[in-house]
């Protein structure tokens, strides 16, 4: 559906209303003949307002207005790419305007919005604020101003706000400044809900009172425009007929006069052009809007979907009874006599007779059965939608919390009856969303590296260090080891397929490879001659792997014997540590040219309730010791003292506590080490600092699922600058990066 933008303007300074003047930092255009690819069917609405008297700013406000405009149409690729780059284009402007020292500083606020198809996405900085109006309510944009944002012109850096929204006919946005953020939603109905642009202004007017606004206003309708002859301005208006359900608009009543935002081509206007905006480029406003993302389907809609499900099952009925009507007519020949003289000519109307009622049964329960379904699923959508809407009310983030979990329930309802629905993987998205900014974590875009065979299940994956990429997996399904060779990024393959490297009874010098536990990098150093790979067997040698030279080795270690249950291997100072969680131990082994001993002395390392230990790691400056466990226990050890635990966490920002936590590792060098945890049981990676700050927790989205991604994961390294998480999940291989 293509949604026409009727776009209308208000200006209004100390209650006074500015009748025929020229609103600054409005603009409503379509797409320029020569735009960038993916930018032809947009239109651009900007709402743009600076700190000062508006006629010492109208000028800089027209400025930034074209750049945005111009480097957001010149911009190819996705629109919220192409947003974010054209308003951090103004705001450098801006900033190297105030550093200039020619004028008083400037800040400001901008909200940029988009129609492609029945989509509108809205990016905003700096404190802006937005209306949806829909059949149902008022949608507020963001629902709650955060306490500090940054304003444009101030920093490089910008807090930007990103919005989705699916429109229907009739439904309206408001883009306005600060100074009427404070006006109730409820008290916005009567100007966005059930109305047109053109009866809305009155109200709108009578709601800003005596204060100072600027309103862009748009209602996106489907109806078909005409022309009407040109305005005294030059710009050629087209006008749509009213939809029959809307009343016209009283003659008598005064109104401001309004017109379409300059640019924005075949759009009907609520009056005569007055108060528009220079364009930035020629084009229409033949434009795209979207279904709200609280869209609740009417009696008639669900009505229809059912109607039509009952045609589709009638149209299967008719073909079996053609078909029945033509096995009789082939099985009861047309001459009486001739069936009379057969002997046994009763079975086959038997037959009929019997199956004949059975299949109308058949196909009559199916078409209440897939109606049934039907109205199930809309009576969930209607859920899900409703809860959202809740949720963006609610004033507590508990409540808010609440509604948008069960958002996510509904979705998994729906998606049983109807797998991979568009609305419900939408509403999934921004329940998800929302749940991100609450919890404040971050979202990485995940990409899938490598499908393994499906009888391959990886538990372990680990980086090379230095310059030279390569990646290793430990497939736990078939005891082997694979390498992919890379590039220093780690994600650029070599070769199209990896090689095994390690697997089950190979024999390696005298060794035969057991099952294998758990595998790390071990760099060079005093005694250690090269870097390689390292594997624990359980069969009591560490397995090593130098790409160098393609030499892999088995070096036997001591105390093998009482050995319960190893999980996981540590290092420090080239000593190597084996978690045993069976025998609560953890053994510690001393290095000795390439091989290892044992100080009988130095036996293990003894920390409490190490049989609920799940992963360990030492820091490689202290030798402190942090111990995962299974519950979600953190703690930090140095010196046979307690440095810090989970509740230290819990003190210093970590709000939803581990659930099913996996793997620990510490990622950096020195005091810019950071300790990453693996929590598939919450479906995140949580970075804390070593003195137990939290520091961020990270999720993904697998992409051909929709599903979180860390709830799958088995194991996970890390690549910093820039950061990128690298995971295994089943038999495919991922890596998450900041988009």
């Amino acid at each position: 559906m293509k949604l026409q933008p009727v776009t209308s303007q208000l200006y209004i300074v100390n209650g006074a209303l500015q009748d025929g003047t020229e609103v600054p930092g409005l603009l409503a255009q379509a797409a320029p003949a020569k735009s960038a690819r993916g930018r032809s069917h947009d239109t651009l609405f900007i709402h743009l307002s600076l700190g000062g008297d508006a006629s010492t700013t109208s000028s800089l406000a027209q400025d930034l207005l074209e750049a945005v405009a111009l480097r957001f149409f010149a911009t190819p690729g996705s629109v919220t790419a192409a947003l974010r780059g054209a308003i951090l284009a103004a705001n450098e402007l801006l900033l190297r305007l105030n550093m200039s020292g020619t004028g008083p500083a400037r800040e400001g606020a901008v909200s940029c919005a988009v129609l492609r198809g029945q989509e509108l996405f809205l990016v905003q900085a700096g404190v802006s604020y937005a209306l949806i109006g829909r059949n149902f309510g008022v949608e507020r944009l963001p629902a709650r101003l955060p306490n500090r944002t940054a304003p444009l012109g101030r920093s490089a850096g910008l807090d930007l706000r990103y919005f989705h929204n699916w429109l229907e006919p009739g439904d309206m946005l408001l883009l306005a400044d600060e100074s009427v953020t404070d006006i109730p939603s409820e008290t916005m109905k009567p100007v966005l809900v059930d109305t047109t642009v053109e009866d809305s202004l009155p109200h709108l007017v009578d709601i800003v009172g005596d204060r100072s606004a600027s309103v862009l206003l748009i209602e996106f309708a489907d109806e078909t425009t005409i022309d009407l002859p040109d305005t005294a301005t030059g710009l050629k208006v087209h006008e749509t007929p009213a939809p029959p359900s809307r009343s016209p608009r009283p003659a008598a009543t005064p109104r401001p006069k309004t017109g379409p935002a300059q640019g924005a081509g075949p759009a009907r206007t609520a009056g005569p052009t007055q108060g528009a905006q220079p364009a930035a480029g020629p084009g229409t406003a033949g434009s795209a809007g979207a279904r709200s993302s609280f869209d609740l389907p009417s009696a008639v809609q669900v009505e229809d979907t059912a109607r039509r499900a009952g045609a589709q099952t009638a149209r299967g009925l008719s073909r079996a009874t053609g078909w029945l009507a033509d096995l009789m007519h082939r099985l009861r020949p047309p001459n009486p006599r001739r069936q009379s003289e057969e002997t046994g000519g009763w079975t086959f109307p038997l037959l009929a007779a019997i199956l004949i009622p059975i299949l109308l049964a058949v196909i009559v329960g199916g078409a209440y059965i897939q109606r049934g379904r039907v109205t199930r699923f809309s009576e969930l959508r209607r859920d899900m939608q409703t809860s959202l809407m809740l949720a963006t009310e609610s004033a507590s983030a508990e409540e808010q919390l609440a509604h948008y979990m069960q958002v996510l329930r509904l979705a998994a309802a729906a998606e049983g009856l109807r797998p991979g629905n568009d609305e419900v993987n939408r509403m999934r998205g921004q329940a998800l969303e929302a749940l991100d900014r609450l919890e404040d974590v971050t979202r990485l875009q995940a990409r899938q590296l490598y499908e393994y065979s499906e009888d391959i299940r990886l538990g372990g994956i680990v980086l090379r260090e230095g310059l030279n990429g390569d990646l290793y997996t430990l497939d736990r399904a078939n005891n082997s080891i694979y390498v992919h060779e890379t590039e220093e990024d780690y994600t650029t393959f070599v070769s199209e397929e990896p090689e095994r490297i390690i697997f089950d009874a190979q024999v390696i010098g005298t060794h035969i490879v057991g099952p294998l536990v758990d595998m790390a990098w071990r760099p060079r150093g005093v005694q250690v001659t090269a870097d390689g790979l390292v594997v624990l067997d359980s069969r009591g040698a560490l397995l090593s792997y130098r790409p160098t030279f393609a030499d892999l080795r088995a070096v036997p270690l001591g105390l093998a014997s009482e050995w319960l249950e190893p999980v996981a291997i540590a290092q420090f100072n080239e000593r190597l540590y084996v978690l045993d969680r069976g025998a609560g131990q953890l053994w510690r082994y001393f290095p000795e040219s390439d091989g290892f001993y044992v100080d009988e002395a130095q036996r293990t390392l003894s920390l409490p309730d190490l049989k609920q230990a799940v992963d360990a790691a030492i820091y490689s400056e202290d030798a402190s010791v942090i111990v995962l466990y299974g519950d979600g226990r953190v703690r930090r050890y140095g010196q046979d003292s307690l440095l810090w635990d989970e509740t230290t966490l819990y003190q210093n920002g970590l709000d939803t506590p581990l659930v099913a936590p996996t793997r620990i590792k510490i990622i950096g060098r020195g005091l810019n080490s950071s300790v990453f945890i693996a929590d598939p049981g919450s479906g995140r990676i949580v970075q804390l600092s070593l003195g137990g700050t939290f520091l961020a927790q990270w999720k993904a989205v697998e992409p051909r699922t929709g599903e979180e991604l860390f709830a799958q994961m088995s194991d996970f390294d890390v690549a910093d600058s820039p950061l990128r998480i690298f995971v295994t999940a089943g038999n495919r291989l991922y890596v998450a990066a900041q988009p």
